[in-house]
């Protein structure tokens, strides 16, 4: 086939009849001329994307509507040597950039102005059996990441919506509902592929720029580098069991039975009681109208108490280790499944209807985190329930618990920036509305919300779940991990491109966290960064 007949050039072609239909004025707000963008565009496997062309919209928005990103190009990446021509394009007409690979942040940070470089499409999985090694593309969606592994028997742990990706999940840590059984993602990362600022790639791992493999295990990503794929240790997994329980919370005397649930639960199942690694386990606050799944629906949703846990083994043994929980009074068994990974994960989040419930598309969200790492009294327990079912702005407002603990809590707190080892949950309020006008109400009651907390929490704040109101960001993320990050960002990002409003400082903040740098850091640190196993320095030319 002639040349002339490529599809990429065709689509070049229309692209540029476009640009050379606007004004120049376009061209002089974006920052680089019409001619450089060309000359961008033919190199460019992917597409880039100015605002009004066809697409942009769509392109610009994260998950959450609430945030009404307006970036100045959008550059969607199809290789890797697209993502550093994106990065030449920044650099050499010094624009500002953001990195977004599933657009999740909770916060919006990956979405914002300048040049959006969208990696969603480095989605490759390629998985070795026989070493039990997968390598996966910093866009890959963890849904078809399961299906992948599911096809091989084999399993990392991994994000719970579909449509949550790599990049940004494991730099934060990224919990779950295998993770007291396998560790937090991060925990399963053997190798990382980076490319810095310069366009440059490297590998970071247990012997190579181990410093900046420490830093983007729980350092949060946007950071150091933009993350191209990710090298996971798997495990074998044929089948789990699943097992759903509920409580009404619609009086007082229900109220006091999902409380003594929640102390068998802390007694038995939390940090330092011996719990079972087996068993992954959460507890949601939601208004349902299915209870019992074996009944008719309920004329009206009410707030219900349920308990969710994932058991990876045989079957009797995860009726046995829930066993406790379910002779707790006014307990509803709303199902027990056994079945591969993904069926068993997408009952659990959706069976017997979804949590929670929204009657139309996508709405508008905020929520708030905050670590527990003690044992709460039945009054404590008791002032979290009773805020919850007491004047909710709506019935999509949604609470949950997060239990850590077994393995999640036996990782070195040092080998990883990911610092929230030793907490019992992380307690997670989310709200969502569809109005403008009903905004206000639903940021009231998440306020409430973090008043209440703010005697039980311990300073931690999960990091993927980051919100512009936490108080003390390098603090409530990173702890003692921070002079190390620091450290990490001063090297691998010295000429200061990777900025957003919640960003690893390029200054330890004063007055100085508690904490130091671990020692294999540190030597890590006083060592040239390695490029032997990456790429030389990519000689990307904006024009």
């Amino acid at each position: 086939m002639p040349k002339i007949r490529s599809r990429k050039r065709v689509r070049d072609q229309a692209l540029h009849a476009h640009w050379d239909s606007l004004d120049d004025a376009v061209f002089d707000k974006l920052g680089i001329s019409r001619e450089a963008l060309k000359a961008a565009q033919v190199r460019f496997q992917g597409t880039l994307i100015l605002p009004g062309q066809p697409g942009y919209d769509d392109a610009r928005m994260l998950k959450n509507p609430v945030f009404n990103p307006m970036p100045s190009l959008i550059a969607l990446c199809q290789t890797e040597a697209d993502v550093a021509y994106a990065l030449g394009l920044s650099n050499a007409n010094g624009i500002p950039f953001t990195v977004r690979s599933g657009g999740h942040c909770t916060a919006g940070f990956s979405g914002g102005l300048g040049i959006l470089i969208d990696v969603r499409q480095l989605k490759q999985i390629d998985v070795n059996p026989l070493t039990r090694i997968a390598t996966v593309g910093a866009g890959a969606w963890f849904s078809e990441l399961n299906q992948v592994l599911d096809g091989y028997g084999l399993h990392v742990p991994g994000g719970e919506c579909d449509d949550v990706c790599i990049g940004g999940f494991v730099q934060g840590g990224g919990l779950g509902f295998t993770s007291t059984t396998y560790g937090m993602s991060c925990d399963n990362v053997i190798q990382m592929r980076v490319m810095l600022a310069d366009g440059s790639i490297v590998v970071a791992d247990d012997g190579t720029n181990y410093d900046l493999w420490w830093a983007m295990r729980g350092g949060t990503g946007g950071n150091f580098g933009v993350l191209l794929s990710v090298q996971y240790r798997l495990y074998p997994m044929d089948q789990v069991t699943g097992i759903a329980l509920a409580w009404p919370l619609q009086n007082s005397g229900q109220i006091s039975w999902a409380v003594a649930a929640l102390g068998v639960l802390q007694n038995q199942y939390m940090v330092g009681t011996g719990a079972p690694d087996q068993l992954t386990l959460q507890v949601l606050l939601v208004y349902q109208t299915i209870l019992d799944p074996n009944q008719l629906p309920l004329n009206q949703a009410i707030p219900v108490m349920m308990i969710r846990g994932l058991w990876v083994g045989d079957r009797a043994s995860g009726i046995a280790a829930m066993k406790p929980l379910m002779a707790m009074p006014g307990c509803v068994t709303q199902f027990i499944v056994t079945d591969t990974y993904p069926k068993v994960l997408e009952a659990l989040l959706d069976s017997p209807q979804s949590q929670p419930i929204t009657p139309q598309g996508l709405p508008y969200e905020d929520k708030a985190s905050r670590y527990v790492a003690r044992d709460l009294t039945v009054s404590e327990w008791m002032s979290v329930l009773q805020y919850f079912v007491s004047s909710p702005p709506n019935q999509m407002v949604y609470m949950y618990l997060e239990i850590y603990g077994g393995a999640i809590a036996r990782f070195p707190v040092e080998q990883s920036a990911f610092v929230h080892r030793d907490v019992h949950f992380n307690a997670v309020l989310d709200v969502f509305w569809y109005l403008p006008a009903e905004r206000k109400a639903n940021e009231d009651y998440l306020n409430g919300w973090i008043q209440l907390m703010q005697t039980l929490w311990n300073n931690g704040v999960y990091q993927n779940y980051c919100s512009i109101n936490v108080p003390d960001y390098p603090k409530n993320y990173w702890g003692p991990a921070l002079p190390g990050l620091v450290k990490v960002k001063n090297k691998y990002d010295p000429g200061h491109r990777f900025t957003f409003a919640q960003q690893v400082p390029y200054v330890l903040p004063s007055p100085v966290l508690e904490g130091t740098v671990p020692p294999a850091v540190a030597k890590a640190l006083a060592e040239p960064i390695d490029r032997a196993g990456g790429t030389p320095l990519a000689r990307r030319r904006a024009a």
